[in-house]
C-alpha cells in the first residue's frame, strides 16, 4: 500500500487536487518545463544516436506543451482590438488562449475570438 502512496500518479494528482484550471495549467507548465530538462539531461549521456535524437525531440515537445500552457494562463491587461486598459479586476472577455478583449469590442465581434475563433467569455482570474 506504501508503493501506491508514493507512485507517481498520486504525487501529481496530490499537486493538483483542489486547484482551479488555470492553477493546475500553471502547475503543469512548470512540470512540462522541468520534464524538458529531464529529457535534456537523458540525451546528453545516451550513446546510441537514433535515442539522443528520440529524446531530444521529446524535449522539445515538452517546451512546447509548457509554452502553450504559459500563454494560456497569461493574463492580459489591455484590449487587442482597441488597446483599452483591462489590468484586473476590470471586466474582460477572453478565449481558451487568453485573447483579451474589452467587453464593447467583444460585443462588436458577437463573442467571437478573431485569431482562433473561439468564444469570448467573461474573464476569470
Amino acid at each position: 500500500m506504501a508503493d501506491k502512496e508514493l507512485s507517481p500518479d498520486r504525487v501529481i494528482a496530490s499537486l493538483l487536487e483542489g486547484k482551479s484550471r488555470r492553477e493546475m495549467m500553471v502547475i503543469l507548465a512548470r512540470l512540462e518545463h522541468g520534464g524538458a530538462g529531464i529529457y535534456q539531461s537523458f540525451a546528453a549521456n545516451e550513446r546510441n544516436e537514433k535515442a539522443r535524437a528520440a529524446l531530444l525531440a521529446g524535449a522539445e515537445r515538452e517546451e512546447q506543451n509548457s509554452a502553450l500552457l504559459k500563454m494560456m494562463t497569461q493574463v492580459k491587461d489591455k484590449c487587442e482590438k482597441c488597446g483599452k486598459a483591462l489590468a484586473p479586476p476590470a471586466p474582460a472577455q477572453c478565449c481558451s488562449f487568453q485573447c483579451t478583449f474589452c467587453p464593447d469590442c467583444a460585443d462588436a465581434m458577437k463573442h467571437v475570438c478573431p485569431n482562433c475563433l473561439g468564444e469570448l467569455t467573461a474573464r476569470s482570474i
